[in-house]
């Protein structure tokens, strides 16, 4: 029976934001980040499948981004949510992992490539529903999978929902321009067919632009990010596993 100690704890980035983190140990040698998308917190609840797929074999560490759950701040629109991730990776490291894997969704994916292309910490990455630039994200409100989104998020009582932002207009780095300077970390883009946010077109460019080991999964009928895990959490189970177990390991 595997032993799991969870405690919660705060980081202070860069630019003195308050970032709060639960940290899931289970005496595995490695770690996996869960970085979360927008309006997402460390509490929302697939979120928290996420980290109990992941559970059995490795530590988690999952956080809330700036406006987001328990930490400071305002979300920034990707201005500024790498450093996030930066204080974060910089408590893993602190704490011991020298193999540090990813797990990443929608805007949260985004503000991953944009630390990764500036890091070399990060063994592998699992980057789901992730945007080639936030200018380009689609927003088809239209579309009847906008709607089962909304409907989930009432089905939660909005429980680990919600965010604090700041102006859309700081200045950002794009994704697209940024993954082809990842050099250290092999990624595995997931996508949804039918994302009505964040469309499929943006992994596969971006999947192409990438010059690492590197792998592309565009799911049949599949949703947004994190309801991915709610619609197919075996199949995502074992994409996800599969790459941490073949990536993550593997010797430097």
């Amino acid at each position: 029976m595997i032993s799991t100690a969870r405690q919660s704890g705060i980081v202070s980035t860069k630019d003195k934001i308050n970032i709060a983190y639960d940290h899931i140990k289970n005496g595995s040698e490695s770690v996996v980040i869960v970085c979360p998308g927008f309006f997402n917190s460390k509490n929302n609840r697939w979120m928290g499948k996420a980290t109990n797929l992941l559970t059995p074999k490795y530590d988690i560490i999952i956080f809330d981004f700036r406006g987001h759950g328990q930490s400071d701040g305002k979300f920034s629109w990707l201005a500024k949510e790498h450093l996030d991730l930066e204080a974060i990776l910089n408590y893993a490291i602190d704490q011991g992992y020298k193999k540090i894997g990813l797990l990443a969704f929608s805007l949260g994916a985004a503000a991953s490539v944009n630390l990764i292309s500036k890091r070399e910490d990060v063994r592998s990455a699992v980057l789901i529903s992730c945007p080639l630039s936030f200018w380009k994200i689609d927003y088809h409100f239209w579309e009847p999978e906008m709607f089962s989104d909304l409907k989930d998020n009432f089905e939660c009582d909005w429980e680990g929902k919600g965010a604090r932002v700041a102006s859309m207009l700081l200045p950002k780095p794009k994704p697209i321009k940024q993954i082809a300077q990842v050099k250290n970390t092999c990624i595995f883009f997931i996508h949804g067919e039918r994302d009505w946010v964040i469309k499929p077109y943006h992994s596969e460019i971006i999947y192409k632009a990438a010059k690492v080991n590197k792998k592309l999964e565009i799911i049949e009928d599949g949703l947004h990010a994190e309801r991915l895990i709610q619609q197919l959490p075996e199949r995502m189970s074992n994409l996800i596993l599969g790459w941490f177990s073949d990536t993550l390991a593997m010797k430097s």
